[in-house]
């Protein structure tokens, strides 16, 4: 079987093979970097280890922003050395079928661009999967089932969820309140706060490490007002402190799908909850914020960075799935 799921956010990019599992988890950057011969493409980790240390003539990019495609020669390039990067030998037997991730609110146009652009990169037929469903269907959850369930996505680019039934979205709601802007944020305190230049890597390691400690973080950068390198230890609540206001907007954006969840399922979200998934679900106050606006419970998966990748890899293997849900 050559079928596989790619969840192509704006800041990881996932692939996962039914056999294989998770055989790409890495971020979605690429650098051209000027050689004798053309170009070298460099990707994924590599590429954003030279953030800030690309000579000129060096194109830095994201192959998609805010779940959107901005750029459709950069991301059939970016497709393309993915794929090429990824595939296994029993893969080429044929151009594989692919499942990609799209976001819920996603309109024709941007939905067209990516099936044209992951076709051009070398894949064989693409379909498109919202990426709350692809998380249901990688969390275990039965999209037929005839019970109302709801799952929020919390990436770098957007937070949105999804409320469904026998697999047809019935409510959701979507904002651009996410990942990099909690890491903006705190790239912002660390200079207002403690005159430190972060670069974002250095900040939104930060913004993952105050998820799983109490211990002080530290922070290495350049000194706002000297230039020169500086060590800041940094207590977690003051991460906290700087991404709560995002968190908030986030949070609020998507509770607004309570005026048109139909009455009929709060019984089954009070009863199954909501799972949360994606990149930024464990960042500080995002869980916790989530159940205490929306009022139902809230669960994360064993694996919400990945969850999304693997329901994609269920799709692919199942009959085509609608791309995008009424």
């Amino acid at each position: 079987m050559a079928d596989i799921g790619i969840d192509l956010g704006t800041g990881t990019t996932v692939v996962c093979h039914p056999q294989d599992g998770v055989v790409h988890d890495e971020p979605s950057l690429l650098v051209e970097w000027p050689a004798r011969r053309g170009r070298e493409l460099i990707l994924g980790a590599e590429a954003a280890a030279l953030e800030g240390r690309t000579p000129p003539g060096a194109r830095v990019g994201r192959p998609v922003r805010g779940g959107a495609v901005t750029d459709l020669s950069l991301v059939r390039t970016y497709l393309h050395e993915l794929l090429r990067r990824t595939s296994r030998s029993r893969w080429r037997v044929r151009r594989p079928h692919a499942v990609l991730s799209c976001p819920v609110d996603a309109t024709p146009l941007e939905r067209r661009a990516l099936v044209e652009s992951a076709e051009e990169a070398g894949l064989g037929h693409v379909d498109l999967l919202p990426a709350p469903l692809a998380a249901a269907l990688g969390c275990g959850l039965d999209l037929t089932d005839a019970r109302v369930q709801a799952v929020a996505d919390v990436g770098a680019g957007t937070a949105e969820i999804a409320v469904f039934c026998r697999g047809t979205v019935l409510t959701r709601g979507s904002c651009r309140h996410a990942g990099d802007e909690m890491t903006a944020a705190v790239r912002t305190y660390l200079r207002e706060h403690h005159g430190l230049h972060l670069s974002e890597a250095a900040a939104d390691a930060l913004k993952v490490g105050a998820s799983s400690t109490r211990e002080p973080l530290a922070a290495e950068g350049r000194d706002v007002a000297t230039g020169r390198p500086r060590v800041v230890m940094v207590e977690v609540a003051e991460v906290e402190a700087a991404v709560a206001p995002v968190v908030r907007r986030a949070v609020a954006a998507l509770g607004g799908f309570l005026e048109e969840l139909p009455v009929a399922g709060v019984p089954d979200l009070l009863a199954g909850g909501v799972v949360l998934a994606g990149g930024s679900a464990l960042a500080p106050h995002v869980r916790d914020d989530l159940e205490a606006a929306l009022g139902f419970p809230v669960k994360v998966p064993e694996r919400p960075r990945t969850c999304v990748a693997e329901g994609l890899t269920l799709a692919a293997g199942r009959s085509a799935p609608r791309s995008h849900p009424a």
